[in-house]
């Protein structure tokens, strides 16, 4: 009897307002923290091309983590999700953290302290160059800089709101020539423009002073020489860098836009780290319902036999 009325009171409790109140209230709660986990921690991003493959398949979904600290983690050789400086976003893994140096020889092979790393299919680089990762306080010397260097220091100042304009000048040893020579070289089928020189990436200017190099007498080496300066016409000799920088790359180096074209990305522009465990956790349930499928077909198979001869 006492069972029977214990039965009846914990049927009426659970059919009460109050309980179907909690309820409610329970599943909105969980709504609501799925909904802001979406949001604010964890984004999931599509692979819609082949430019980390092996490493992440074309088409598959990755698992970010958008909280502060998990970029504050972010480690050499790791996979994150960055945006660019025209708000383009994409995914790519880190090959120099910031204070590191890394060599790049001109058939895309990569050496970063212990990293080693080339590009499949790599052609943006023509010549080798060593690259400084400048870290948030240092100051860099525009004139001790590699043309490459130079390209991202350029950036740099751009994103960081420095304002400035830039005088491109043309050498031969240590003589000066008229920079309109450059107007008759080409870079692949088309004529340069002196209105494009200043911004022209390292590798295009290369080019140019080879071109000048093979018409010039002399054997004094070509230079195309940049100079930068304030709005008052004061040159522009150093900077002091605001934000740490990271160097990304793709798996493979053909009509794929990283480091080597966008220069440096400020700590700011990293906007989630990848999270491994969904992916174990999926490939792990995936090779179960593998492995149990494989335990149960012939079973099926034996089964079905049985009832055909019945």
């Amino acid at each position: 009897m006492a069972s029977l009325k214990h039965t009846v009171k914990v049927l009426q409790r659970m059919n009460s307002m109050s309980h179907v109140f909690f309820l409610v209230v329970l599943l909105v709660g969980i709504l609501v923290a799925a909904v802001a986990l979406r949001y604010y921690v964890i984004e999931p991003i599509n692979m819609v091309n082949a430019s980390m493959a092996p490493r992440h398949k074309e088409n598959s979904w990755l698992w970010m983590c958008k909280l502060p600290q998990c970029v504050d983690k972010v480690q050499k050789n790791e996979t994150v999700w960055a945006e660019l400086r025209n708000q383009e976003t994409l995914v790519r893994k880190i090959i120099a953290m910031p204070g590191d140096s890394l060599s790049i020889s001109e058939n895309g092979k990569v050496v970063s302290g212990k990293l080693r790393f080339r590009w499949k299919g790599e052609n943006a680089f023509i010549e080798s160059r060593d690259i400084y990762v400048p870290k948030r306080g240092d100051t860099l010397n525009l004139e001790t800089l590699s043309d490459v260097e130079q390209d991202y220091a350029i950036s740099l100042m751009h994103e960081q709101g420095i304002p400035f304009t830039i005088k491109t000048t043309l050498w031969q040893g240590d003589r000066e020539i008229n920079v309109e020579r450059i107007g008759s070289t080409k870079l692949g089928n088309r004529q340069v423009s002196l209105k494009e020189i200043d911004l022209l990436p390292w590798q295009d200017r290369f080019l140019i002073e080879l071109q000048i190099r093979q018409s010039e007498p002399g054997n004094a080496p070509i230079k195309i020489k940049r100079e930068l300066f304030s709005d008052d016409s004061t040159l522009i000799k150093n900077f002091i860098v605001e934000e740490d920088c990271y160097y990304l790359a793709c798996e493979r180096g053909d009509h794929c836009v990283d480091s080597r074209e966008a220069g440096f990305f400020t700590k700011s522009r990293l906007l989630g780290r990848y999270m491994p465990l969904p992916d174990r956790v999926k490939n792990t349930v995936i090779k179960h319902v593998r492995s149990v499928g494989k335990f149960i077909a012939p079973k099926a198979k034996e089964k079905a036999k049985e009832k055909a001869k019945e």
